[in-house]
């Protein structure tokens, strides 16, 4: 018996050694035989780099054998790519945050794709700030200024016993021929700060510039798509008719608080609604100012756009109605301004479609050397520049220091030229920025109609060491006009700021030998906080009641 157990045994031994062998002999052999090649698929080119609008045909091939189209599922794993189904791919969009861009195909019901890498570039327009060492050699000369001067801009700097000087001179025809002969279309200039702005296709036009003997340096003020310029034909001159014959509260109607918080209409009443005053406004827009219902009436003598692309001022943005409403509107029993009887000219600096950019500060200085140029008395700005869209820099808070900043720079000179200059404080935050941190314009905040503090309204001091704002006017529920000719009620530092302006050109009707420096000195001693100032209140709410027997001290 245990012979045939052994025997047994002994086969099944040799079975299982036979049967691992066949095993082992399985698992070496390949899985695919050594004639066989597995499909390879290619896509060509492997990568490529395009700019917004180009496209490029790719090309896939399986083991070397191009595809039709019919064959080939095409994907984009980006909205800033579009792939047609025969494999032709366009750069529709791009964005500098998004990165990692490819085009798969896949054939073969997705078991077998290729990819292609996909790098976006955006051909960006530029403006470019372009600062001079100096203005060269004038095709004018300082005998004769009024080739470069209005009479009444003269008669301004006269009447203040101020120089015509060098700043007045414009910039050498010759420097301004040499930089448009290397590209680029010059579209600001500044006679008084020495820089000139141009639009060019190319960023590499900067080392070109650079090169020029009198070009000290140049810096990129805007990026963006060209888009078309706006030539819009527009007439600036609506008639004026006098209609208010007495001073009462039911003839300034919603207007009242923005005037009798500063006892205006006891001027008015003396007969000075600011006649013989120019005033100008500087402000993003005057939208459909000349159909406005409400306000066709008022007395321009100007207006002008200095956005490169776009010279109509009424045709967009409605910020710039409601700042002049305050000033200009003279409807008896429906609104009246504090400064009816003065003249405008509505001068526009902001691209609102682009966005906040450093360029703008090359077209408000260039609004201001051309109020400068028609002869103004006063120029309200209810505009403040702070932060700007990226990769451009932002102020800080230590660049508020009343003579860094470009408009600051530029609303000191216009002091010294005899303007007198209002400005907002701005809206939010611990500090105010450019204009309103320089020591020479009426910088202004709001409070409301009790007198006190609107939360909104940016206040600080400033770095060195200096109250801003100023003064306060109404600016929390105000009553200006809108677009539409309705009465309505709105807030911010915008409003405050041409409700004082327009008492201030009262003002200086009623004593015009009053310099635009005296001007200033006697509106803050007028104000309720003159003793005691602090913050942030500034010197407090004016009294031109106060203001005029001070003047008349003077």
């Amino acid at each position: 018996m245990m012979k045939v157990k052994l025997f047994f045994f002994v086969i099944w031994e040799i079975l299982f050694l036979v049967a691992c062998q066949e095993n082992t002999k399985k698992d070496n052999e390949p899985l695919i035989p050594e004639d066989v090649v597995p499909d390879k698929l290619t896509i060509e080119p492997e990568s490529i780099d395009l700019k917004v609008g180009e496209s490029c045909q790719l090309v896939v091939k399986l083991n070397g054998t191009p595809l039709e189209g019919n064959e080939v599922q095409w994907t984009s794993n980006s909205s800033l790519l579009d792939v047609d189904d025969n494999g032709k791919v366009t750069a529709v969009d791009y964005d500098e945050f998004i990165s990692g861009l490819n085009i798969k195909a896949t054939v073969k019901g997705g078991q077998l794709f290729a990819i292609c890498r996909v790098s976006v570039h955006q051909l960006y327009n530029y403006k470019l700030r372009l600062i001079l060492k100096d203005k060269g050699r004038s095709e004018y000369s300082l005998s004769e200024p009024e080739r470069f001067l209005s009479s009444r801009a003269i008669e301004r700097r006269h009447k203040q016993d101020i120089d015509i000087d060098d700043l007045d001179l414009p910039i050498s025809k010759n420097y301004l021929a040499q930089i448009e002969e290397i590209g680029g279309t010059i579209i600001a200039q500044s006679k008084w700060l020495k820089t000139v702005c141009v639009q060019c296709p190319d960023e590499d036009l900067i080392d070109k510039y650079k090169e020029l003997p009198f070009v000290e340096d140049v810096i990129k003020v805007w990026r963006g798509k060209d888009r078309e310029q706006n030539q819009d034909n527009y007439e600036a001159y609506p008639l004026y008719i006098k209609n208010i014959q007495d001073y009462s509260f039911e003839n300034y109607a919603e207007a009242w608080e923005n005037i009798a918080l500063h006892k205006g209409q006891l001027l008015h009443e003396r007969g000075f609604r600011g006649e013989g005053i120019d005033i100008a406004v500087i402000d993003a827009g005057f939208i459909n100012l000349p159909q406005n219902s409400v306000l066709n009436n008022i007395r321009i003598k100007g207006a002008r756009s200095f956005i490169y692309e776009d010279t109509n001022p009424y045709n967009t943005d409605e910020h710039g109605i409601g700042v002049v409403a305050c000033m200009a509107t003279d409807r008896s029993g429906c609104y009246v301004g504090t400064a009816p009887d003065a003249a405008y000219w509505l001068l526009r600096s902001e691209d609102v479609i682009s966005g906040d950019y450093p360029v703008e500060e090359d077209y408000w200085v260039a609004a201001m050397e051309y109020a400068d140029s028609v002869g103004v008395d006063l120029v309200n700005t209810s505009l403040s520049y702070i932060e700007y869209e990226w990769p451009f820099t932002s102020y800080k808070y230590e660049d508020m220091d009343g003579r860094t900043a470009m408009p600051t720079r530029a609303a000191n000179i216009a002091v010294d030229k005899g303007i007198f200059v209002v400005c907002c404080a701005g809206n939010g935050g611990s500090w105010v920025g450019t204009p309103a941190d320089s020591p020479n314009v009426l910088t202004v905040g709001a409070v409301t109609a009790s007198g006190n503090i609107g939360s909104f309204t940016a206040y600080g001091m400033t770095v060195d060491g200096r109250m801003k704002p100023d003064v306060m006017s109404l600016g929390s529920g105000v009553s200006t006009i809108d677009v539409n000719g309705n009465v309505v009620i709105k807030s911010g530092t915008s409003y405050a700021s041409p409700i004082l302006c327009g008492l201030v050109a009262c003002l200086w009707q009623a004593y015009p030998e009053l310099t635009n420096k005296q001007l200033l000195d006697i509106l803050k001693r007028s104000s309720d906080r003159y003793v005691d100032p602090a913050l942030p209140y500034g010197y407090g709410i004016c009294d031109m009641e106060k203001a005029f027997y001070l003047a008349e001290e003077m």
